[in-house]
């Protein structure tokens, strides 16, 4: 046989081969895959966070309760947070806390993270930003409570209502970020709002600054202001009973400038005002953070509500604390709070407390506190507070402050 017929038989045996593999493939029979079983995958993530705390309060008069506190074990809240990116666009959060007295929504929200270039969209129940700390869960806090400043005009759970906020970066126009936060929401915060009888929406806005000082250090100045009304709409002239303050108000408002229309209360338009400032200065050395940082923050905050009557409620508070972390487990701090009690005739009159801690982390899910408070009210008697708190997280969140 001759080269090139050897060569030619030699590439006819190929395409042979090449053609029965190919009838091969395509003769294997296909596997359909059910995804029934993988819907697991579509389940949000979920954390379970444990707040903890033990207390011992001493009055000066050698009482070990104070108020509507008593020393003793305690759960402090036991909270269920999910978060799920709901598509490309969306982000969805929700914080479900567990007390001693029934479960509460924290917050549920969702977030579209893209409306326009440099804007976000958030809806739902979502605590508000005024001020830094607010915005923050009790278990994310740098100490064991809120600020004075904080629980004294707000409550307790400090301010967190429903509607719309908008994140909004603007240029960086004399800073090196411009960050502007515009929020509608209800007035349902009953101690500077209309609480649940409340008919028109309340109107923040934030305006954060933010400076990098040097490669270490940045510094951060926000500044906020919030409008509303206080005054009830539409109430059925029965619906206060039971309350003995809210009652008191209602019959006040009667006298002076109160409405009956048809079995109901529509009291004249009283407004709330708040203005704010924020000041944060954070060190954390590069490559080092995880062993030392060093943070200043400081806010204050005024108020002024119109009352029943015509008279005018005008408050101011504030508080300022330091925290240096020593080593990778432990953080040290102070911090102090100032703030006038929230009634008529406060001038003059101040509540100060002192609040040192040390903070130990046992792991990055794992948080041991020790702190005292002394707190010297303007009216009243002076009480001690020695508090260890145990916060722990299990699941993809850890600590996250919101």
């Amino acid at each position: 046989m001759r080269p090139f017929q050897l060569a030619a038989l030699l590439l006819v045996l190929l395409g042979t081969g090449t053609a029965r593999g190919q009838e091969d493939e395509e003769l294997k029979l296909k596997t359909f895959n059910g995804g029934q079983r993988s819907l697991q995958a579509l389940n949000p993530e979920i954390s379970l966070t444990g707040d903890f705390y033990t207390n011992y309060i001493r009055s000066t008069d050698g009482r070990e309760y104070f108020g509507g506190e008593r020393s003793g074990a305690f759960m402090r809240v036991m909270g269920l947070h999910m978060q799920s990116n709901l598509d490309p666009f969306t982000l969805m959060k929700a914080a479900v806390e567990l007390h001693d007295h029934g479960v509460e929504v924290g917050e549920a929200y969702a977030t579209w993270t893209s409306v326009l270039p440099g804007v976000s969209l958030t809806a739902g129940k979502f605590r508000q930003r005024l001020g830094v700390v607010n915005r923050w869960h009790k278990h994310g806090l740098d100490q064991f409570d809120f600020p004075s400043m904080v629980t004294t005009p707000f409550g307790h759970h400090g301010l967190n209502q429903t509607g719309l906020s908008a994140g909004i970066l603007l240029p960086p126009l004399w800073c090196d970020s411009l960050e502007m936060t515009v929020e509608v929401t209800n007035g349902s915060n009953e101690q500077l709002f209309a609480g649940d009888y409340f008919s028109v929406p309340v109107g923040l806005l934030h305006v954060a600054n933010y400076w990098d000082l040097t490669d270490s250090t940045y510094l951060e100045l926000g500044f906020s202001g919030m409008f509303g009304f206080n005054n009830r709409r539409g109430i059925a002239e029965d619906s206060s009973e039971g309350h003995e303050e809210q009652e008191a108000e209602h019959e006040q408002e009667h006298e002076h400038t109160g409405e009956v229309s048809g079995g109901t209360v529509n009291e004249d338009w009283r407004t709330t005002i708040v203005g704010g400032a924020d000041l944060t200065l954070n060190w954390e050395p590069l490559n080092r953070s995880k062993y030392h940082y060093f943070t200043w923050r400081s806010e204050f905050l005024f108020v002024q509500k119109e009352m029943p009557g015509g008279d005018t409620l005008r408050w101011m508070g504030g508080y300022s604390y330091l925290e240096y972390k020593l080593n990778r487990s432990w953080i040290a701090g102070v911090r102090g709070d100032l703030v006038q009690p929230f009634e008529l005739e406060n001038e003059g009159r101040w509540d100060w407390q002192a609040v040192p801690y040390v903070t130990w982390w046992q792991s990055p899910w794992v948080r041991l506190r020790l702190e005292y408070d002394y707190h010297v009210p303007d009216a009243g008697l002076e009480d001690h507070r020695v508090l260890l708190q145990l916060t722990f997280a299990a699941g993809p969140h850890k600590h996250e402050r919101y």
